[in-house]
């Protein structure tokens, strides 16, 4: 290879510029070939005579060997003229420079044939967000195309180019004439940005799959546990793992193919394994344990719950150990790096399988010691601190407190962070007993309202017949109570009605046995049927065998949701007697509640606000799962009107309690006194047709959404909402006689 003196000097009068290419001429002739030496020699003059000084050249000088050798002859070509026709020549000149670097990042996350489709995409963002002004000649710079280009890295990593087209579309779509929110969008700054960029992302989100989800958990342990997505891409949490804290579980909100397992198979195995730590594990002392002695105690722990749920459950060991990275005995060298972590998958992965191919004697021990335990049946998270214990003072070794660590194929991905074994107590070393200190600080929560994490929904943007992806917020929480006697005083106010209720209640309760005929077995013998089999035998012709009679209960299987409008507007006086709408919905619903009590049907009241799409407000008021008693009674006395009435929203949310109930019939009831609104809202079709489409999205899960309307002028809007399932009720005084005699018409 000739000396760096024998290569032909650039054509360029700075001298910055020359000493770089004497720095890296050799790499570049390594790499690239004749073609591409000359287009890298071309390239550099170029950009030096362009009138940005050195800075361009100095970065091609740097980054191009390596661009040309992954993309090819001609690629240098293609990026220097794409540099100086699309971007120099026009007012974005500023962003040549973060486009060279670009570069850098585009080629560990492309194929050595995508150089173009990059080229075309940043070509499409330029046309798209450059612009003029009316009145000034001048072409002004895209805002937002260097905040892309910062963020191309995340980009390409994690989206395809589809993808990357779909979330520049939607930023064009809102803010193609609003600059600095363009800027922000594409800084994925903005709320909207982030979550536009997650629909898009390689994987499977848990969104689409969170309904089968809950509905696994429900069957493994009949629990039915919130949950809290997180984004390691915006939250930064690179090691964060997910957790079950305070009936909500954290995780991940997208998964990805993994060792041959799919997205919704890892979902379950991190879901079947939170809870059955959640079911087995009781918590322990942690503050003498040092770090190393509580790793190897999480990891028979972890063995523990997960052998009792296999004793139930023995599908999931497969499913487990297809996610347990499988490493060699020998991968580890000890005498240069801390081996801590490979002991531990290993140990990991024989506590599982009994098929292991390790022959390390105390690896072997352990694993014995462990199944010899499990064998008695009664263990505790205590026997896991002892094996952990131990089996740390018998493998330790110096190379522990090495720096230089073992990791490659150590992380079990679907495993939570164990915070739920461990109790930390300095902060109480001085009371007398750390437990009854726990159970009175447990008690005080429950007096407290429960912080949830929102929900987010996407709304229908009518406009542009497309969704606003996780644009509004949900926040849910227990309403406040105060005297439940209050509701007492209301019934006893309409005596009469519900005299005349208890008589048509009585007429639709169902008969406690309904006879089934023709029974293989049964409870009985059909004498009738049993008569005819004996007249068949005689007659020498075949029997029916089927003689018996049983009885199953017959009962109304119906699932009611009443969500009620708690908006402003409900503070409004109507009627002789000078009542509020709230007070009027108020006599309505405990009248309703006690009807559905008669029933025994599956029944729920929410209510509903809004300020903004960022906080829509859903208040439970009686659960499904609760009876009318003093405690619905109470909160249901304590209802407030204020703020806005976001529908769609709450439809949505209500329809995802709603849809978990097993019921041949499923009614969402809405009791409103006006049309969708909200302060952040300026075009008043825009909510209407988003309820509208929410009322959609409840109609294709089964559920029967229907309206109760307050509002004399509701005919303006009510159709296109809810097509021909709502009533107006026009006096208003009449709603506490109407509403139970609506239901009971809907349900019989």
């Amino acid at each position: 290879m000739p000396e760096v003196s024998q290569y032909k000097p650039l054509n360029c009068a700075f001298n910055t510029i020359q000493g770089v290419f004497v720095e890296n001429i050799e790499q570049a002739a390594k790499r690239l070939s004749e073609q591409g030496l000359i287009e890298y020699y071309k390239g550099a003059e170029l950009l030096a005579k362009i009138g940005q000084g050195d800075t361009l050249s100095i970065v091609f000088l740097k980054t191009m060997p390596w661009i040309g050798e992954f993309y090819g002859d001609g690629s240098i070509q293609k990026i220097v003229d794409f540099a100086y026709q699309k971007i120099s020549r026009t007012p974005n000149k500023d962003a040549v420079k973060p486009f060279l670097n670009s570069f850098i990042d585009v080629i560990e996350h492309t194929n050595n044939d995508q150089l173009d489709e990059y080229l075309n995409l940043i070509e499409y963002h330029l046309n798209k967000t450059t612009f003029s002004i009316h009145g000034i000649h001048d072409t002004h710079a895209s805002p937002s195309l260097l905040s892309m280009l910062a963020n191309m890295r995340l980009l390409l990593e994690q989206l395809e180019f589809e993808g990357i087209y779909k979330w520049i579309n939607y930023g064009l779509r809102y803010f193609q004439d609003h600059p600095k929110r363009q800027e922000e969008y594409f800084s994925l700054l903005s709320a909207d940005s982030k979550a536009v960029f997650q629909r898009q992302r390689k994987g499977l989100l848990f969104i689409d799959v969170e309904r089968k989800i809950n509905l696994f958990q429900r069957a493994l342990w009949k629990t039915e546990f919130m949950y809290a997505p997180y984004s390691p891409d915006f939250e930064k949490l690179e090691h964060f793992r997910p957790y079950l804290e305070d009936n909500i579980i954290r995780l991940p909100d997208i998964y990805e193919l993994f060792n041959g397992v799919n997205a919704c198979k890892r979902y379950m195995a991190l879901m079947a394994h939170l809870i059955a730590h959640h079911q087995f594990t009781t918590k322990i002392i942690a503050d003498n344990v040092s770090p190393q002695q509580r790793f190897f105690t999480e990891i028979f722990e972890d063995a523990r719950v997960e052998y009792l749920a296999m004793q139930e459950y023995p599908g999931l060991k497969n499913l487990w150990l297809n996610l347990i990275p499988i490493v060699d005995e020998f991968d580890c060298d000890d005498k240069y790096q801390s081996c801590l972590r490979h002991r531990a998958i290993m140990l990991t992965y024989a506590l599982l399988d009994d098929n292991h191919h390790y022959k390390n004697k105390i690896l072997l021990d352990y694993v014995e010691k462990f199944k010899t335990l499990m064998n008695t049946g009664k263990t505790s998270t205590s026997d896991s601190l002892n094996l952990g214990l131990k089996y740390l003072i018998k493998t330790r070794s110096a190379s522990d407190a090495l720096a230089n660590m073992y990791f490659e194929n150590t992380e079990v991905t679907y495993r939570d962070d164990n915070r739920s074994m461990w109790l930390f107590i300095e902060k109480f070393d001085e009371e007398d007993n750390i437990f009854e200190h726990q159970k009175k600080s447990e008690e005080e929560d429950e007096d407290q309202v429960e912080v949830i994490p929102p929900h987010y929904y996407d709304e229908w943007d009518y406009s542009y017949e497309t969704y606003k992806p996780d644009w509004v917020a949900v926040y849910e929480r227990l309403h406040s109570h105060s005297d439940a006697s209050k509701i007492d005083r209301i019934l006893d106010k309409h005596s009469a009605l519900v005299k005349q209720l208890k008589k048509v209640l009585d007429l639709l309760k169902p008969q406690n046995k309904k006879r089934l005929r023709y029974q293989e077995e049964g409870a009985e013998l059909d004498l009738d049927i049993a008569l005819r089999s004996v007249i068949d035998i005689k007659n020498g012709s075949q029997p029916d065998t089927r003689i018996n009679v049983d009885f199953e209960h017959d009962s109304r299987s119906v699932s009611v949701l009443l969500l009620l409008d708690l908006s402003e507007s409900l503070n409004k006086v109507v009627g002789k007697f000078g009542q509020t709408i709230l007070e009027l919905s108020q006599e309505a619903v405990s009248l309703l509640a006690w009807a559905v009590e008669q029933l025994g049907d599956n029944f729920s009241i929410s209510g509903f606000n809004s300020n903004t799409r960022q906080k829509v407000m859903y208040y439970h008021i009686k659960g499904y799962g609760e009876h009318w008693d003093d405690t619905v009674k109470a909160r249901l006395a304590d209802l407030r009107a204020e703020f806005s009435t976001r529908m769609g929203a709450a439809i949505r949310h209500g329809a995802h309690y709603l849809d978990l109930q097993q019921s041949d019939k499923k009614l969402m009831l809405v009791l409103t006194d006006g049309e969708p609104a909200d302060i952040d809202i300026y075009d008043p079709k825009t909510l209407i047709q988003d309820a509208h489409k929410a009322v959609q999205e409840v109609q294709q899960k089964g559920i029967y959404p229907y309206c109760i309307s307050l509002d004399k002028k509701a005919d303006e809007y009510i159709v296109d909402i809810f097509g021909s399932h709502y009533s107006v009720i026009d006096r208003i005084e009449s709603l506490p006689q109407e509403l139970p005699k609506l239901f009971l018409s809907l349900t019989k």
